[in-house]
């Protein structure tokens, strides 16, 4: 079969899912600078958590994650590396593996980044798959479109246990650095580092929060989260005080201002 016969055939077959998690991921992608032509999500995103639940459905939707992944490629200094690591360390085999190829094109693709030290220690967790097969789920289900891609497919992702023949990536899908710096969390990360601090200063600048509440949001121990608290106060970043019993914490006027976006 030929490429351009396969190709034409796939192209009749939905490559995308109406599954509510994945137009959550749609919308969170939006917020952060995919130009896909869904409304963004109101609320924080918190980048890595977002990552491994978008190598999760990864086989799922073509352009959701190879939009994702040039994302990944263009602005691979805004994702923390050490907690991408962790939560790439405690999730499912297959995820690790989508997340394995998912980075690996970040990295390797011609429109790629060429190095992304932030993603060194994730790979380092990320096996193959134990038993190949098709990247796309639309093309595994279909014997002859699966025996094309495994006999065409790309070293790069027979290295994760996977099948495909394309690293085209989409950079004109995701917007410039000018437009993605008007996000507030990577805004902060822009200033802070990709960082728990960066993440309780972009949620301290939505509302008025406190350690323990700070912990539940972004997903880290109270005491990850108590030692974080302390040097955004040491540093004048975040200011806290009493209501009550309750220990508040809202940003400094300094960190007001370094956040605040010109109209």
């Amino acid at each position: 079969m030929s490429r351009a016969l396969l190709a034409s055939k796939v192209s009749s077959i939905s490559t995308m899912t109406t599954d509510p998690e994945v137009n959550r991921l749609y919308a969170a992608w939006r917020r952060l600078g995919v130009n896909f032509s869904v409304a963004s999500c109101t609320e924080m995103v918190e980048v890595e958590p977002l990552i491994l639940a978008t190598a999760a459905v990864a086989g799922a939707d073509e352009r959701l994650t190879v939009c994702a992944i040039s994302w990944l490629a263009r602005y691979h200094s805004f994702v923390d590396g050490r907690r991408l690591s962790e939560l790439t360390r405690d999730s499912v085999p297959t995820v690790r593996s989508y997340l394995g190829i998912m980075l690996s094109l970040a990295i390797e693709a011609p429109d790629g980044a060429g190095r992304a030290p932030q993603y060194e220690a994730a790979l380092a967790h990320c096996k193959p798959l134990r038993r190949p097969r098709a990247l796309y789920d639309n093309i595994e289900a279909l014997p002859a479109f699966r025996e094309w891609a495994r006999t065409h497919s790309l070293p790069v992702y027979r290295r994760w246990g996977l099948w495909h023949d394309d690293v085209t990536l989409k950079l004109v899908s995701v917007h410039p650095l000018a437009r993605i710096l008007k996000v507030p969390e990577l805004r902060a990360r822009a200033l802070c580092g990709p960082s728990i601090e960066a993440a309780f200063i972009a949620h301290a600048m939505d509302r008025i929060t406190n350690a323990r509440s700070l912990s539940r949001d972004i997903g880290v121990s109270y005491a990850a989260a108590h030692a974080a608290v302390e040097r955004l106060v040491g540093r004048g970043l975040l200011l806290r005080h009493r209501n009550g019993v309750r220990q508040e914490l809202s940003p400094s006027p300094f960190a007001v201002n370094a956040l605040k976006v010109e109209s």
